[in-house]
């Protein structure tokens, strides 16, 4: 039987995180957050393969947030969802440990695959079985 991988959503706001949950959540098991704490809460019950966190949350809590991330949840994969892929603000996500950026606007295609990508390179791809 295959196991689905579980994906965490960081992002404040609501439209933008409820996309990006519906988007994965057929084939991931998926969380959604506003606010990083409570991603935290859950990561400390819960191991997630990827993370996905928005630019609202980079923009209040700065880049260092990925790194501190990075390091809390660090089998996860850090994706930056941002308005564009040379955002100053994605680029440092980068820096502090993220692997991948996904620009706005964001597609089923765009998320999916990079995702996907982030997944695979870590070993932990959908579709994987016990």
């Amino acid at each position: 039987m295959a196991i689905k991988t579980r994906v965490f959503v960081i992002e404040a706001d609501q439209v933008i995180r409820s996309a990006l949950g519906y988007i994965l959540s057929e084939r991931h098991e998926t969380f959604t957050f506003a606010e990083t704490a409570d991603a935290l809460t859950k990561a400390a019950r819960t191991t997630p393969d990827a993370v996905l966190i928005g630019m609202s949350i980079l923009e209040d809590d700065g880049a260092e947030t990925v790194g501190m991330l990075a390091r809390t949840m660090h089998q996860a994969g850090i994706i930056v969802v941002a308005g564009s892929t040379k955002s100053p603000l994605a680029l440092a996500g980068l820096r502090q440990g993220a692997e991948a950026i996904i620009a706005k606007p964001i597609t089923f295609d765009g998320v999916t695959h990079a995702v996907d990508s982030v997944l695979a390179r870590r070993g932990s791809e959908p579709g994987l079985t016990a």
